[in-house]
């Protein structure tokens, strides 16, 4: 089984960094996956997955505590700007892609001259 990590929907100056950029794990194994950020005033950290010829599917939110469910769990480490995503009891039919985005706050908004309302 292929699990591949993508990254998606961060800022410009935000960057995300993945290890490993893939990984192969046999059926029944447990695939982790390690997602390092650079944010301002992180929110929370997502997992997304894709399954071919599908639309992503939000899978974790992450804000602080760590979440467990039957299939997935997590952890955010906010002070070392990273967090880990576990796949257990893998399928063959969990061969997907696997995204990680960060969602940071706005710090302050912003009225233009225009009227207009920037984030910044």
């Amino acid at each position: 089984l292929l699990y591949k990590l993508v990254f998606a929907g961060v800022r410009s100056q935000d960057q995300v960094s993945q290890t490993p950029p893939s990984l192969t794990v046999s059926e029944g194994e447990i695939a982790t996956l390690h997602c390092n950020y650079t944010a301002s005033n992180l929110y929370n950290l997502q997992w997304y997955r894709q399954r071919p010829n599908r639309s992503p599917e939000n899978v974790m939110i992450l804000f602080s505590d760590p979440v467990k469910d039957s299939q997935f769990s997590g952890s955010l480490d906010k002070v070392k700007s990273s967090g880990v995503f576990n796949v257990s009891n893998s399928q063959a039919e969990d061969s997907v892609t696997y995204y990680c985005a960060v969602e940071a706050q706005c710090l302050k908004a912003v009225r233009g001259p225009d009227r207009n309302t920037e984030w910044s």
